[in-house]
């Protein structure tokens, strides 16, 4: 049994499959272009003083500019230079010099009935979606509510498509934005290893044919440890059972009454349990569907009618890697998820709303206050830490790798994988650079007659598997994962922290903390919208 089970492994389609090193090519010896220029700039001022000063005040102040130049343009620390860093810190200290570091909710008056046409609950997609539409079948665009979200995030609008479906539209970057709430049919872990490559050959094959959908330029797959009320999840044990008893099924008291009186009596004393939120989001740009969009009718309501055409073709999309579309938030829903973001407490009190009153109002949906420090953000009373996943697994990574850090505890944590599909041609493009920028670097170790390191070779072998795979036409596809641990205090927040960083080692990946980037990292991570910049 245990050699059929190395031989299936062995002849796996995965086998041998890791990901890349962090890059560390540039320009010039591994340094980027800001490096080459601070230091061109540094040579010629030690050029001027030289040719100023003389022998030897000149060659003396020339030799300790460059020592200086030196010892902070070329040091890198945590995978970014010295210069990138004093910039971060730069804009870190105008952003409090000019009050950016805080975040106070001010409603607006009009709130109530800004959102007063917004339906309350989640919807599936409906065979029929002839509603909220005009004499001529064109989408009535309708009231459209504001989030009231820190930063860049308080320009969302949320709209309702003709289906309940909320639709988050972003003016500024002209992104149009739908989120579904995914489930999986079975256990990953419990399935044998071949189910397992399938449903994984699968979910990879859904992947990439949503990246090469046109307009699509952000996909977001998140799961999310929250709490929900007992009551909830006895609701949802008796909605199973009655399902089986009206399909000729034993369930419930039937198989086993002793135990069906303990979980009821579990429930019943259960003020919070742990269970998982996973959401897909799919963001759509306006710009890239322009023709399209303008043979619908043009505007909103144009690309409101590309964005169900999307939401119907990736339903029928994901049930073969066992995912299914449990439904499309809708702005209330979508409120909900975003409300327990920055105040995990309100999580159980949600979940045990019903009828009208299921989620939450767009306009309450953000934080009371928000805090920005360097290395974490305060919302509502919690502490929040995001991470991002600078290394992956070197060796081969196995099946799932992600889990110990998806089920790292019962502790509130977020875990986003994000993915930016590129252009072919622009991604050929990009590799033919860094292999010009290799054999660059190649030639200097030479002349200098200094060996190259093991991670100089590895990074070539990533560029020509990078080139391998886009001439046999996978897509291309730029990777993010983040994680953002909350915690009730500071000593929770670091015993959280602790117990996620554990599991990292255990999924053989590198976390680094988003330094001075906590606010816009925790938007990026934590909420339903994708707002990641890949660079």
């Amino acid at each position: 049994m245990v050699n059929q089970a190395l031989e299936q492994q062995l002849d796996s389609p995965w086998d041998g499959a890791r990901f890349a090193r962090e890059r560390t090519t540039g320009v010039l010896m591994g340094l980027n272009w800001s490096q080459v220029i601070a230091l061109a700039v540094a040579l010629g001022l030690m050029m001027v003083l030289v040719f100023i000063g003389g022998f030897p005040r000149g060659v003396f102040t020339a030799l300790v500019l460059g020592t200086v130049a030196a010892g902070v343009v070329v040091p890198k620390w945590k995978g970014r230079p010295l210069l990138g860093w004093s910039g971060l810190w730069l804009r870190y200290l105008l952003r409090g010099a000019r009050n950016q570091l805080t975040f106070v909710r001010r409603d607006s008056p009009d709130d109530d009935d800004e959102v007063s046409a917004v339906p309350a609950a989640p919807v599936l997609m409906p065979g029929d979606v002839s509603t909220a539409r005009d004499e001529s079948g064109r989408i009535k665009l309708g009231a459209g509510a504001r989030f009231r979200l820190p930063g860049e995030a308080n320009e969302l609008r949320v709209y309702t498509l003709p289906s309940g479906a909320g639709f988050v539209y972003d003016p500024r970057r002209g992104e149009g934005i739908v989120c579904a709430k995914i489930n999986t049919s079975k256990a990953f872990t419990l399935e044998s290893f071949d189910a397992q490559e399938d449903r994984t050959a699968n979910w990879s094959e859904a992947i990439s044919s949503i990246a090469r959908m046109p307009g699509v330029v952000r996909v977001q797959h998140a799961d999310q440890t929250t709490l929900i009320s007992g009551s909830k999840v006895m609701e949802f044990y008796q909605q199973k059972s009655t399902e089986a008893s009206q399909a000729g099924q034993v369930s419930g008291e039937q198989v086993n009454p002793f135990l069906h009186a303990a979980f009821v009596e579990l429930m019943a004393e259960a003020q919070d349990m742990p269970v998982h939120e996973t959401w897909l989001t799919i963001v759509l740009s306006r710009q890239k569907v322009a023709k399209r969009v303008k043979s619908l009718g043009g505007g909103l309501p144009g690309f409101m009618q590309v964005a169900l055409s999307v939401m119907t073709t990736i339903e029928g999309m994901l049930p073969a890697s066992g995912t299914i579309v449990q439904s499309w938030h809708s702005p209330r829903s979508l409120a909900a998820l975003i409300r327990s973001a920055f105040d995990p407490d309100a999580s159980v009190v949600i979940s045990e709303r019903s009828g009208n009153w299921v989620g939450v109002a767009p306009s309450s949906a953000g934080p009371v206050a928000m805090e920005v420090f360097t290395d974490h953000v305060r919302t509502d009373g919690y502490l929040h830490r995001t991470y991002k996943v600078s290394e992956f697994p070197q060796a081969q990574a196995r099946l799932g790798f992600l889990e110990p850090l998806i089920f790292a505890g019962d502790f509130r944590h977020t875990v986003s994988v994000v993915w930016s599909p590129r252009d072919v041609r622009r991604a050929l493009n990009k590799v033919q650079r860094r292999k010009a920028d290799w054999r660059t670097t190649t030639r200097l170790l030479d002349k200098m007659d200094k060996p190259k390191s093991l991670e100089h070779d590895r990074e070539d072998e990533d560029i020509h598997r990078e080139e391998t795979e886009l001439v046999n036409g996978h897509a291309r596809l730029d990777l993010a994962v983040l994680i953002t641990v909350t915690g009730a205090d500071e000593m929770e927040l670091e015993a959280n922290c602790s117990d996620v960083l554990a599991r990292a080692v255990n999924a053989n990946c590198e976390l680094r903390v988003v330094f001075l980037e906590q606010d816009a990292a925790l938007l990026a991570a934590a909420l339903p919208f994708a707002m990641v910049e890949m660079s």
